[in-house]
């Protein structure tokens, strides 16, 4: 797929949509709320996305301002937008939160680490202490990676979205275990995973999570856009 097919993907697998194409829900177990507006681009093109109660009049003003300032070049030329956007949804109600971040591809080889396993229901135990959420709903995260020390799962990557073609990555090491790469070796071994069951890897942060950003770097991701999201 090109960049602009994957962000397209990317915005598909992180929520369910209504009949219209608006955005409902977050696409995880919990079924947080949609946002009320999602805009990612890439160097040629970029992609709107609505949530399901926003006002049709306030979608089409949000597009209008898009328009205007979208340019090809830069990733992040519509960063230019966010307070404008921002102004037009709280003539509706207030906005809650802003937050923006790149969107990456994984390479065509990922390397297999050694010292990951994957979580299953056989070894679900070395969860309990340190995520324990996984008990209940493993199948939920397929599929599911981990950095163990002293019988306990210390990183891990899982599918934080999941889509009939794509999966999103999820990734979380705890604080007293990280700068070691631990999450770059479970992010490998998810994106290994994810492709042979036949599905795209994709991976997203945030501009202020450098950490994140450094995971990607270390496994030779490419950023493909970026993205803002308005709640």
């Amino acid at each position: 797929m090109n960049d602009d097919e994957l962000i397209r993907l990317h915005a598909d697998v992180l929520y369910i949509y209504d009949e219209h194409g608006r955005m409902v829900r977050s696409n995880e177990p919990d079924g947080k709320p949609a946002p009320r507006v999602h805009l990612c681009q890439t160097r040629d093109s970029y992609l709107l996305r609505f949530g399901q109660t926003l006002p049709a009049d306030v979608a089409e003003r949000v597009s209008e301002r898009v328009q205007t300032h979208w340019s090809r070049g830069p990733l992040r030329p519509l960063e230019t937008v966010r307070e404008e956007i921002r102004l037009i949804l709280e003539q509706q109600s207030p906005t809650s939160r802003v937050s923006a971040g790149p969107i990456y591809r994984f390479p065509a080889a990922v390397p297999v680490p050694g010292d990951v396993v994957q979580v299953t229901g056989e070894n679900l135990e070395i969860t309990r202490d340190t995520y324990p959420w996984l008990l209940d709903e493993l199948p939920a995260w397929w599929p599911c990676f981990a950095v163990v020390r002293d019988g306990a799962a210390v990183s891990l990557c899982f599918s934080s979205r999941i889509g009939s073609s794509a999966c999103e990555a999820g990734v979380h090491t705890l604080r007293a275990f990280r700068g070691r790469g631990f999450a770059a070796s479970v992010t490998a071994a998810w994106a290994v995973a994810v492709r042979a069951g036949n599905r795209i890897p994709l991976y997203s942060t945030s501009w202020e999570n450098l950490a994140s950003q450094a995971v990607a770097r270390r496994l030779g991701l490419t950023v493909i856009g970026s993205e803002m999201i308005w709640t």
